[in-house]
């Protein structure tokens, strides 16, 4: 693994201090770090070069945290840190920042899955009420249908008599 040299580290902050307006800071950290001695070809590093690598190593610090070795879903389990921690936290604890999101996102999803589950069950509930409050009403349609044929009968045998 390559590992930024101080003098690297000082030519990108006397930059960053360049180009942010900081000129008399600038200045200063040029002259007590030699940076006009150094073997750095400033027509190489290009505009912005400070924010690129830190930004750079929060999101390798952030993959890093997502990152284990269990994993295998990754693209879906990805969580996004707040710079804030990154800079503050070590991996190990940026790892279980990230395993308590994961377990709290799959409560939420379990949860999800519960409520849908129990709307459909009482869907299917509803309709099997339903088509029996359907079947009852054939049913008594049906009776009474029935009772106006025997009333009907009895009344034809009645006159008849």
């Amino acid at each position: 693994m390559t590992s930024i040299t101080s003098v690297e580290l000082n030519y990108l902050v006397f930059r960053y201090l360049q180009e942010s307006g900081f000129t008399h800071s600038a200045f200063t950290l040029g002259y007590e770090a030699g940076i006009n001695t150094c073997s750095i070809d400033g027509n190489l590093i290009p505009p912005g070069a400070l924010i690129r690598f830190v930004q750079k190593g929060l999101q390798y610090l952030e993959m890093e945290a997502n990152l284990s070795n269990s994993d295998v879903e990754t693209d879906e389990d990805f969580s996004f840190l707040h710079p804030l921690d990154i800079i503050t936290k070590d991996v190990n604890q940026l790892q279980q920042l990230v395993k308590e999101r994961r377990k709290n996102r799959d409560k939420d999803r379990d949860r999800e899955v519960k409520r849908e589950y129990e709307g459909e069950r009482g869907q299917v509930i509803e309709k099997e009420i339903q088509e029996k409050e359907k079947e009852h009403d054939k049913d008594r349609k049906k009776e009474l249908a029935d009772s106006d044929m025997v009333t009907n009968q009895e009344e034809n045998d009645s006159s008849q008599a």
